[in-house]
């Protein structure tokens, strides 16, 4: 009767462990949806960035890959509501990707500029990036040929600085954010590039004229990327809907829309206050602008 009790107890327990292990090993083959704080070492730091899997996704299929940079001073975990693209996600089905920038004299910033005497940083922010693309292209399902950046301030600097020096990304957006002069000067984009930028014309921040202090102007930074990008025709849109707000298309030979503008006069420096065009707010306006690209120019 011991025997037989020692038995049955030793099948129950090999049976519990049994499931415990389907369990776990079944989890792990589960990914997880919403938003997700996670880390990586880069450099000899520890670097960390959210990152936002819609509950569409499907790892059956490749997702194209957005970043949003956080301006000087900011937060990973403040952007994600300020560019909340999240419902665009679920839409589109894409994922979103919110690195936090390096401290700067004690503030979060992004290195958009190469080595200089005026250069303070030393941050190794493109190199951070493309092994976030590494990484989360192996954690998910990413199509590589559609990988897009954007950012306000400080991070719309860098999205033009990656546009300059890596292959990896499709099209880029700024918001109220320019190219550092030396970034401008130096810019060795490898590839045609969509570019979508909206800037307010009373920004005091980064001013839409320029400053003369290592700040390109507006007008400079939409005529170098309509050149690179062999855009011939310009086409202006008006919208009073919210303040005056003028959308200025730029067009290749093809008809292909590679560079956008929108003025808005009187605006300031801030990624959306309220600002709408046609009915759609700065999240709309960027990440309908990039999604039309992929690596190889304007989807067909």
């Amino acid at each position: 009767m011991k025997i037989q009790t020692i038995k049955i107890l030793s099948f129950i327990f090999l049976f519990l462990i049994s499931c415990e292990e389907s369990t776990e090993e079944s989890s792990t083959n589960v990914q997880e949806r919403g938003l997700i704080t996670k880390s990586i070492e880069h450099d000899g730091i520890t670097r960390t960035y959210i990152i936002y899997i819609p509950n569409s996704y499907d790892e059956s299929i490749e997702h194209p890959l957005m970043f949003n940079f956080h301006g000087f001073g900011g937060r990973a975990a403040d952007f994600v509501y300020a560019a909340d693209m999240r419902s665009q996600a679920e839409r589109d089905k894409f994922i979103i990707v919110y690195p936090q920038g390096s401290l700067l004299g004690g503030f979060p910033h992004w290195n958009s500029s190469g080595p200089s005497t005026d250069n303070k940083s030393s941050a190794d922010d493109i190199g951070f990036v493309e092994q976030l693309i590494t990484k989360i292209s192996m954690d998910y399902s990413v199509n590589s040929d559609r990988i897009y950046a954007a950012g306000f301030s400080n991070g719309g600097f860098f999205s033009y600085y990656l546009a300059c020096n890596s292959d990896k990304f499709a099209a880029i957006g700024s918001v109220a954010g320019t190219m550092i002069d030396d970034s401008f000067q130096n810019c060795n984009a490898l590839i045609p590039t969509g570019m979508i930028n909206i800037h307010g014309t009373a920004d005091s921040v980064v001013p839409y004229n320029g400053n003369g202090g290592g700040m390109t102007s507006i007008n400079d930074v939409l005529e170098y990327w309509r050149y690179f990008n062999s855009c011939t025709l310009i086409k202006e849109t008006n919208d009073s809907s919210y303040g005056p707000v003028t959308q200025y298309n730029y067009y290749d030979d093809n008809g292909g829309l590679y560079v956008q503008h929108y003025k808005e006069t009187g605006g300031g420096h801030y990624w959306s206050k309220g600002l709408t065009f046609n009915g759609k707010n700065t999240n709309d306006l960027v990440w309908d602008f990039v999604s039309k690209f992929d690596i190889n120019g304007i989807i067909d």
